[in-house]
């Protein structure tokens, strides 16, 4: 019944458009009276790969002629209710099956897979499949849960078999089938059809040590049945090789469960969650890893992983990642890691990381309601000392890395309050060295990320800045003069005249707290204004009493 019509799709396929209409001509190549059945069992045979994107292209084509035809169709098919709706789900079942986006290839530098092909198919597959729930046959289709967890494989946009188009559609379809679910169908879908019918046996044979089997904190590290296996194989790791479309169905649960979800049933997420964490050797699975992981964090109640004993277990998981520096690391991929592990490890302390350009707000201790817990802060002194100061002193040649240590500090400060005071001794040195370097004003974002933290700190440590003053005052003059002096930067250069603003407003922030400490801030600074007279500009604020 289809041959004519399958030739046709075969050679729109071979246009390769990037739009998939279908023109009136294709349409008047299937009969007026096509039935559901026929469509159905045409798909169930569906064999040949090479053919997928123009078999899709039948079912897409069939089901418009059928909506557009669905008086001739309804109640003419010879097919009962019942009949017509496991028909409709077969149809379902077989466009979802196909479109599945399974990788090939024996390792990640050695992906052969064909992702052109599976982000075709993904489009007008989803698209067969949005016809289908919509057609006029029968009230719009409740999809099952095996069609839904197929679908989430392509809700991310940055995965490579999925595009704009069909990650868009995917979120679409999915939200309007949750809206058909009820509270009990959405948490089997989530719990039963996809961590524990799906996920489980694709992370059994790579599962941490860390937990049990059944996803809680293992009291003692039991040797896996599968420590003997090459671990790192398409047979071991499925969710990383031919299954990697796994990962996108987890992020998708995760960000789709709330917490009365996670109270319960926290011990399905946990194994996943921490083989990705786990992960050694890829760079965009561990950071994939850790957005997952940040987004089940905020979604779990208060303390619960306190109170299971998890937490340490998963800080243990992050935490080296903080570790990956140059020059073991390459210097982008390290970025891109710490940029991802430091949010999840201040977030796991219970300060929240500000999204960039935000205003990081008030720390927990300023606020008067809110303090900070003993075990929030050792947690914040161990991300300062053994993640920090440490990847600072090991890659301070890698002046990106600099700015990005600068900025999770100005979080870490603001957070700790007067309880970062302690830290002043690393503080003050690290900034002096990044602002007063001669080659600092080369890189004009770094400079700028560590005036921020300067300012943080002087906020923030005030009570101790008196202690520090003659320092501070060091490191704002020779950064005022490397700016002035620098030959890149001309007389009106914009990236100069914000850097000195920013300059200007610490040595306001500076005169104000050595007011406040009745100190006469003004025969500090008075003498180096008289030598250096362009430095009235940037203390300004120091007419004396």
């Amino acid at each position: 019944m289809f041959e004519e019509l399958l030739e046709a799709c075969k050679r729109l396929e071979e246009i390769k458009t990037p739009s998939w209409e279908i023109s009136e001509d294709i349409l008047k190549l299937i009969p007026d009276k096509t039935i559901v059945q026929a469509l159905n069992e045409f798909l169930s045979n569906v064999i040949d790969k090479s053919d997928h994107v123009p078999m899709l292209l039948v079912a897409y084509a069939t089901l418009i002629k059928i909506g557009k035809n669905s008086k001739k169709q309804d109640g003419k098919d010879g097919n009962d209710e019942d009949d017509l709706n496991d028909m409709l789900h077969g149809i379902a079942d077989h466009l979802s099956s196909i479109i599945l986006p399974i990788c090939s290839g024996a390792s990640l530098d050695e992906d052969t897979t064909d992702y052109t092909q599976l982000r075709r198919k993904g489009e007008v597959g989803l698209l067969a499949i949005e016809q289908l729930i919509n057609t006029p046959l029968k009230a719009p289709l409740q999809l099952r849960p095996s069609v839904l967890l197929r679908l989430t494989a392509f809700t991310d946009v940055a995965d490579p078999w999925a595009t704009a188009e069909s990650s868009a559609l995917a979120r679409k379809l999915l939200e309007a089938q949750l809206q058909i679910l009820d509270e009990s169908q959405t948490k089997s879908l989530i719990v039963e059809e996809i961590l524990t019918t799906f996920l489980r046996p694709l992370f059994s044979k790579s599962r941490s040590t860390a937990v049990t089997a059944s996803g809680r904190k293992a009291e003692f590290v039991e040797q896996s049945r599968y420590d003997t296996v090459d671990r790192e194989t398409p047979e071991t790791k499925p969710w990383k090789y031919t299954h990697r479309y796994a990962i996108t169905v987890f992020s998708w649960a995760v960000e789709h469960s709330d917490s009365t979800l996670l109270q319960t049933h926290w011990p399905s997420f946990t194994p996943a969650l921490l083989t990705l964490l786990d992960e050694p050797s890829h760079a965009g699975l561990k950071v994939r890893g850790l957005q997952i992981f940040r987004s089940f964090w905020s979604r779990c109640p208060p303390n619960l992983m306190h109170t299971t004993g998890l937490a340490s277990v998963f800080e243990d998981a992050v935490f080296p990642a903080v570790l990956l520096l140059p020059t073991l690391t390459p210097e982008d991929e390290s970025i891109e890691i710490l940029n991802a592990a430091y949010p999840a490890l201040i977030e796991m302390s219970g300060l929240k990381y500000p999204n960039p350009g935000s205003d990081p707000g008030p720390g927990l201790s300023t606020n008067g309601k809110q303090q900070i817990t003993e075990t929030q802060r050792r947690l914040l002194d161990k991300i300062i000392r053994e993640g920090v100061m440490v990847g600072y002193h090991h890659a301070k040649e890698h002046v990106r890395l600099v700015g990005l240590f600068c900025d999770v500090l100005v979080c870490i400060i603001n957070g700790m309050g007067i309880l970062a005071v302690k830290h002043l001794k690393d503080f003050i040195p690290m900034v002096s060295e990044i602002m007063t370097d001669p080659f600092g004003t080369k890189h004009p974002p770094t400079l700028a990320s560590a005036t921020q933290l300067l300012q943080t700190i002087l906020r923030n440590c005030w009570p101790r800045i008196p202690h520090y003053c003659n320092e501070v005052v060091k490191i704002l003059m020779l950064c005022w003069l490397n700016i002035e002096d620098e030959d890149s930067f001309s007389s009106t250069s914009p990236i100069a005249n914000d850097l000195k603003v920013e300059l200007t407003k610490t040595a306001d922030i500076l005169s104000a707290v050595m007011k406040a400490s009745k100190v006469d801030f003004h025969e500090r600074v008075g003498v180096l204004i008289e030598k250096e007279p362009q430095l009235s500009k940037l203390f300004r604020d120091i007419n004396p009493e």
